[in-house]
């Protein structure tokens, strides 16, 4: 009877270090993304259609928050997949070694492709000045054409912008202006900006946001969600500086745990990645992937500024150190 009972005892035991391991065989992905929270419904929506079986976890973060917290936790972190981090934070968590390599079946254009296959592009989002066309006339302004005009006392308190710190739009437009006017031109620039400022907003979607509500009269914002608004009717302009329009891209990245990725998380990856997923994911204008179209009107004249070191961790850090000590 005693052995009778030891041998159960030894079968409930090896049930249980059995129903553990499974346990941890949980079909589990979980997914930080700087995209906005109505994006990530439609992009969770596309997922757990493709794996009805797999706890899907998708959480948003601006674009700060989320790197600080992959780098505070390290391999330890239980994120598995990073979305929509501009080219500047991802090149900062690669040369921290807190990403993994990842060959999808998309082909990228050229001037996105990582030839290591660690960062991968999802999109490409421009920058443009959105107007409220219904408070501009109420107020009597005139409409800016130019980041000059945007110094024009008469749009003291009227201007909102993201901040470079926690935004990667509020820092492609850093990063542009300073480009195009040169460092110490380009701080006497934001100098005189800031005299105009409103408030600056934590993620990118604010300006647009504030825009279509007419809390602000001028925002430096997205360039696809202004022509969305635009499309939907609302009473938005979308004005392309003639000294030209800010750009990234941003990217899909598999992070480097402590443990190997399961099979779900490459496969998660592989829809994300695909043509069609990129579809979902990459709701901008102008397309990363070789062969296919970008989408949106752009002007005749429709310019970019120069963005060259735009992916450049350490000149990032500079420049959003200086940016918080001078206006924060």
């Amino acid at each position: 009877m005693r052995r009778f009972v030891a041998v159960l005892a030894l079968m409930g035991l090896l049930l249980g270090l059995f129903s553990g391991c499974s346990g941890d065989e949980k079909l589990v992905v979980n997914i930080l993304s700087a995209n906005y929270e109505e994006q990530i419904a439609i992009q969770l929506a596309y997922l757990k259609e493709k794996f009805p079986d797999a706890e899907i976890n998708m959480t948003y973060m601006s674009s700060g928050k989320l790197a600080a917290k992959v780098q505070a936790e390290g391999q330890d972190t239980e994120a598995d997949i990073l979305l929509s981090l501009s080219s500047g934070y991802a090149n900062s968590l690669k040369n921290q070694g807190l990403l993994r390599a990842y060959t999808p079946n998309s082909r990228y254009k050229a001037e996105y492709a990582d030839p290591e296959s660690v960062i991968l592009p999802n999109g490409v989002w421009a920058g443009a000045i959105l107007v409220n066309t219904r408070e501009l006339e109420k107020l009597g302004l005139p409409m800016p054409q130019s980041y000059a005009d945007l110094l024009n006392p008469a749009y003291k308190g009227q201007i909102v912008m993201s901040n470079p710190g926690s935004s990667s739009t509020g820092y492609f437009f850093l990063h542009g202006i300073l480009n195009l006017y040169g460092e110490q031109a380009g701080w006497d620039y934001f100098d005189a900006l800031h005299e105009n400022i409103m408030l600056y907003g934590e993620s990118g979607s604010i300006p647009s946001t504030m825009v279509e509500k007419g809390e602000a009269v001028i925002g430096l914002g997205i360039d696809y969600e202004g022509m969305n608004l635009q499309e939907a009717g609302k009473p938005v302009a979308v004005v392309f500086a003639g000294e030209g329009a800010p750009f990234d891209f941003d990217t899909a990245l598999l992070v480097n745990r402590k443990e190997e990725p399961s099979q779900l998380v490459l496969d998660v990856m592989a829809a994300i990645t695909s043509a069609e997923g990129n579809a979902v994911f990459n709701n901008y204008n102008l397309s990363v992937l070789e062969g296919v179209a970008d989408r949106g009107s752009y002007p005749a004249d429709f310019t970019v500024l120069d963005m060259t070191g735009i992916a450049d961790p350490e000149l990032k850090a500079s420049y959003t150190s200086a940016w918080s000590a001078r206006y924060e």
